[in-house]
């Protein structure tokens, strides 16, 4: 009797487990609702989501295809297709191609600028922009200018022309300040190369006004003297000469207007400056 009771027993149990299997399975996602979350979880990674990877399942197999940049992220796509419910086996079939990196890395650096050196003695001349005036304007104050034409060093072009430049007031007086007679002086104090400013140490340009009108430093002479003056400073001989002929020309008419008491450099005056220290300025390379 027991026996038959246990039977019994075991039969009705083998039974309700064979109509529950149907219903577990049924449950269970299918192949096409796996892929789907799979994509859904890539696309919500901002790096995995720009892949060409390519998902695919049967039967709860999920096959990976296509190709990621490095193997953190060919890990990172086995993790996330592993632990989808109803994923029974990953296969990857995945590459790693180095051609998916960021395009910033296969990219071959510039070639670093080429310093040059303009060596003390070379002249620089300026054209101004803005005007000076002994009587008006204070000393410390700096007033923008151009490169005139182009500076070569070692066969190439240091600074280019119209390369903008700052020419500082050193010293300003009007007549009866200083012993009667009106007086300026300048130097070039800045560069501009490629857009980053160079400091510069120059001679002084200067002008001395007549005492009671009379004009005694304008002429071709003075400015020849004034020239060779500069010149000097630079080391004598060569640039002592280089420096007369500019001085010459400043003195002949492009250079200040003598009003009464006071002395005025007009925009667009040519000013030569003759470099005391030498210059280095760094030039993009390959420039001729």
């Amino acid at each position: 009797m027991r026996l038959a009771r246990r039977a019994a027993m075991a039969l009705a149990l083998g039974c309700m487990v064979g109509l529950a299997a149907p219903a577990l399975r049924s449950q269970s996602p299918d192949d096409a609702t796996i892929v789907s979350d799979i994509n859904a979880k890539l696309f919500a990674d901002s790096v995995l989501k720009t892949r060409d990877i390519r998902v695919s399942s049967q039967g709860g197999v999920v096959t990976l295809e296509g190709s990621v940049a490095t193997q953190l992220e060919k890990a990172a796509v086995d993790r996330i297709a592993s632990t989808e419910p109803g994923v029974q086996k990953v296969i990857d079939s995945m590459s790693i191609a180095a051609d998916t990196a960021p395009a910033a890395q296969s990219q071959e650096a510039p070639p670093a600028p080429a310093a040059l050196s303009v060596p003390a003695g070379t002249v620089v001349t300026v054209r101004m922009i803005d005007s000076i005036d002994s009587g008006r304007n204070q000393p410390g104050q700096e007033f923008d200018a151009t490169v005139d034409s182009p500076v070569v060093s070692g066969g190439q072009v240091a600074i280019s022309k119209d390369a903008p430049a700052k020419v500082r007031l050193v010293n300003a007086a009007t007549s009866g300040r200083i012993k009667g007679s009106a007086q300026l002086q300048l130097e070039l104090v800045s560069i501009t190369v490629n857009g980053s400013p160079y400091r510069v140490q120059s001679g002084y340009y200067e002008e001395h006004g007549a005492p009671r009108g009379r004009r005694t430093a304008a002429s071709a002479g003075g400015g020849a003297v004034l020239g060779a003056m500069i010149g000097a400073i630079a080391g004598g001989g060569a640039g002592a000469a280089i420096g007369a002929g500019s001085g010459a020309a400043i003195g002949t008419g492009v250079g200040a207007a003598h009003k009464g008491s006071t002395i005025r450099v007009p925009p667009e005056t040519k000013i030569d400056f003759t470099l005391r220290e030498p210059l280095i300025v760094n030039v993009p390379a390959g420039t001729p």
